[in-house]
């Protein structure tokens, strides 16, 4: 039992170990100030990290131990793609807040500012990336799905192997993956609602340290949805992987064949490809709790001349 939990948990864990290094090297020094700004930063972070967690363990060992109902199983089987896209939907929900209006206590600034004011270029080279990818498999393996004739829903991938023959297993069919794009349409909202929330109120009189504040929060915001992009990426590159695994044996009079799928050849590199985008997308999400923790920057210090 004790390897399952390690392949299981073991993605998670090495995103947990990573983010914890880089916030030692680096982190640190970007820290939110105490208050609303961190508290929420810290609930989104944790709230990933721990649902994650809970997701996986349900999904694994949990699964041979809990005797949970069988309509439970299927809504979960049904729903497994998206609920990394339901986390990160309440994660931008949460970091949205606190809400700042628009008042007149602010610094007077003529700078333009727009919803990526506050974020550096290179910030959306990897969420666009993992997007991309996931369009590029959803359109694929759905162009590859075929309908389960007992449930009536996209699933199915089968293949033709001559002489009245052939094998079938399940895909990421359009029934997972339709749901799932709604989904990522609606956090892609969020994260444009929320990089608008954050830039636009009037900088405060404090120029350099609102600017910092700005900078990490549009970071986390990124963060938090890179995060789930990751996590459902992972999903993906999972269910392919199990896809590929297929195998089929028939007896001849030549003796037994054995057939696999097109791409059985893939299978180590998808389950590679899936724990590396787990580990990742839990390192993300961890590094937006670790932000929550206040700074240790050193207070300016004034010398008298």
């Amino acid at each position: 039992m004790a390897w399952l939990y390690l392949i299981v948990l073991g993605p998670a864990a090495a995103g947990l170990v990573l983010a914890t290094v880089w916030w030692l090297v680096r982190g640190r020094r970007n820290g939110l100030p105490r208050g609303r700004l961190g508290a929420f930063s810290l609930a989104a972070g944790l709230t990933f990290v721990f649902v994650g967690l809970a997701e996986r363990l349900i999904s694994g060992p949990l699964a041979l131990q809990l005797d949970l109902p069988g309509d439970l199983w299927r809504w979960y089987a049904d729903h497994r793609f998206a609920i990394p896209l339901w986390l990160g939907i309440v994660g931008l929900v949460l970091l949205a807040f606190p809400i700042r209006t628009r008042s007149g206590r602010g610094a007077a600034d003529l700078t333009p500012r727009t919803a990526v004011s506050f974020a550096r270029g290179w910030w959306f080279i990897t969420p666009a990336a993992v997007l991309a990818l996931i369009l590029a498999l959803t359109v694929a393996a759905g162009a590859a799905s075929e309908r389960d004739e007992v449930t009536g829903q996209y699933t199915m991938y089968s293949v033709d192997l001559g002489g009245e023959r052939g094998m079938g297993t399940s895909i990421y069919g359009w029934f997972y993956s339709v749901p799932a794009l709604v989904y990522l349409t609606l956090m892609i909202a969020l994260v444009i609602l929320d990089l608008i929330l954050i830039s636009r109120p009037a900088l405060d009189r404090g120029r350099e340290q609102d600017v910092r504040i700005r900078t990490v929060r549009t970071r986390n915001v990124l963060l938090i949805a890179t995060g789930a992009l990751l996590v459902h990426l992972g999903l993906i590159f999972g269910s392919l992987a199990g896809t590929a695994s297929v195998r089929s044996t028939f007896s001849t009079s030549e003796g037994a064949v054995v057939f696999w799928t097109d791409f059985a050849a893939l299978q180590p590199a998808l389950n590679w490809a899936s724990s590396v985008a787990a580990a990742l997308g839990f390192a993300l999400w961890a590094a937006v709790a670790l932000s929550g923790i206040p700074s240790r920057r050193p207070a300016p210090i004034l010398s008298r001349s």
